[in-house]
């Protein structure tokens, strides 16, 4: 375990997580926060804020090099609805920071960053490591910051769709029981999932992993239509019809209808062979996203 940490995106739902495991193990985390919200919400969780801008490395440049790891959480945040020509921006976000922070750090220094499975495209079946990356317009920005942070000593660790307090599997919950949200097509499709506590854990794993990159998910995934009923058992919430992708798109924007339609399945057995076993299981622990008191209007 490093005796000092340095951590983008740590106040995102993966990244609170991972700031907290970090402390705990008695590690001593620097966290790059845009806003004094930021700060205060890293300092809550055991880090040492550090403001700055990850595109101006003069606000944090010092203590990321005197970090024994870099964790870069800090992707763009992505909330529907999303269009396509925004899409193009968070590309361009994504890899002007992770450019950054390579150029900053240069060769040769440990950073483990945050992917998305998407990249991996619409595939039927489990995606390995080794497969060809064919991105959906989700996972732009992902892709583009690991190629930005292209060095001997990156790992990276490709996530599905995760749950927490926040983020799309959350605002899908709060929808279902708010009578808002509609199955993405017929709902075959599956969805890895992933708690965000297994997502930090797979971090720490792959920090004492030799460098490539690395999946992390659950066993089994479930299609979308068997997520959106048993939430809606879980929630006592009505059933929702189906819409095409298209239809989809207009409230949600293109890209997050064509993720929610695709079939993420991530192969996680490489990460498994470092030593990381997720504890969380969406049918047990996907009911503590489920907000108490009655739906929504």
């Amino acid at each position: 375990m490093p005796a000092i940490a340095f951590v983008t995106g740590g106040s995102s739902l993966v990244g609170r997580v991972l700031v907290s495991r970090l402390a705990e193990r008695g590690v001593r985390v620097l966290a790059l926060a845009r806003s004094r919200s930021a700060a205060a919400a890293v300092e809550q969780f055991g880090a040492e804020p550090v403001l700055g801008d990850l595109r101006r490395p003069e606000t944090w440049r010092a203590e990321a090099r005197a970090a024994d790891v870099v964790f870069h959480v800090g992707l763009p945040r992505v909330r529907p609805p999303l269009r396509r020509h925004r899409v193009r921006g968070l590309v361009g976000e994504a890899a002007a920071g992770a450019a950054a922070l390579r150029s900053t750090l240069g060769a040769g220094r440990p950073v483990v960053a945050v992917s998305s499975g998407l990249v991996y495209g619409d595939r039927a079946g489990p995606a390995t490591e080794a497969e060809h990356l064919a991105p959906l317009a989700l996972a732009r920005p992902a892709l583009a910051a690991e190629r930005a942070l292209a060095d001997p000593e990156l790992r990276i660790v490709r996530l599905p769709w995760v749950y927490g307090p926040e983020g799309i599997i959350f605002d899908l919950v709060s929808a279902l029981r708010a009578g808002r949200y509609r199955i993405v097509g017929p709902g075959g499709n599956r969805w890895s999932m992933l708690s965000a506590e297994d997502a930090a854990e797979a971090l720490l794993t792959a920090a004492s992993a030799p460098p490539g990159a690395y999946n992390a998910a659950e066993p089994d995934p479930p299609s979308q239509l068997e997520v959106v009923r048993t939430v809606c058992a879980q929630a006592g919430a009505r059933r929702p019809d189906h819409l095409p992708p298209r239809i989809a798109a207009l409230g949600l924007g293109g890209p997050t209808a064509e993720a929610l339609a695709a079939s993420l399945v991530l192969d996680a057995a490489k990460l498994a062979g470092a030593g990381w076993t997720p504890r969380s299981r969406w049918r047990r622990d996907l009911v503590s996203l489920l907000l108490p008191g009655p739906a929504a209007a």
